[in-house]
């Protein structure tokens, strides 16, 4: 990852993953912006941008095994804390930079269960008034799945949260492929 400008071309630069980077994300904040991360090397990153030299290590925070292969580090729109990930697994993690050690909640239920491992397809944010969700598609899904946040919940009983809403895809139609928010709203490419 790199950012525009000195001699190599370079302001700012990780060498903290080792394969792939399949997802980068700012977070919200004008004073201290973060950058997330996910890799084929099953890491996730929180890097800060502020550290700069050949020899810094600019992580902040590296979330191990959070899953399989993980595609997806997006941030919340207006938190500089929350962000998600997703991987080539069937749960989407939410999770709160001040404490890392364990995600806050988990999804469940945007992929058909089966003996086989589904690909989460590109999760993101979608604010409606003072509502946040998260929306995703799946492998063989043909849905849009909506799952409600509240991130701020401390029971422990709802770790675990499935599918809030979801939006059959019309027949004939393939899998939910990237999607993108604006406002009130969303725009999805569909595969196949």
């Amino acid at each position: 990852m790199s950012r525009l400008a000195d001699n190599d071309g370079a302001l700012w630069r990780s060498q903290f993953h080792t394969s792939k980077v399949a997802s980068v994300s700012f977070s919200s904040s004008t004073i201290n912006p973060l950058i997330a991360s996910a890799s084929d090397d099953g890491l996730v990153g929180i890097h800060d941008m502020r550290i700069i030299g050949s020899d810094s290590n600019s992580t902040v925070a590296c979330l191990e095994d959070s899953h399989v292969r993980p595609h997806s580090a997006v941030w919340k729109p207006s938190s500089d804390s929350i962000f998600l990930t997703a991987g080539l697994d069937d749960i989407i993690k939410l999770w709160d930079l001040r404490n890392t050690r364990e995600h806050v909640v988990s999804f469940l239920g945007h992929v058909p269960a089966s003996g086989k491992l589904k690909r989460i397809h590109r999760p993101t944010f979608f604010n409606v008034g003072s509502d946040s969700f998260i929306l995703s598609g799946g492998e063989n899904s043909h849905a849009i799945s909506m799952f409600q946040v509240d991130e701020e919940a401390n029971d422990t009983s709802a770790c675990l949260r499935s599918v809030f809403s979801r939006g059959k895809l019309p027949d004939g139609s393939g899998d939910v492929g990237s999607m993108a928010v604006h406002s009130n709203q969303v725009a999805v490419t569909v595969e196949g």
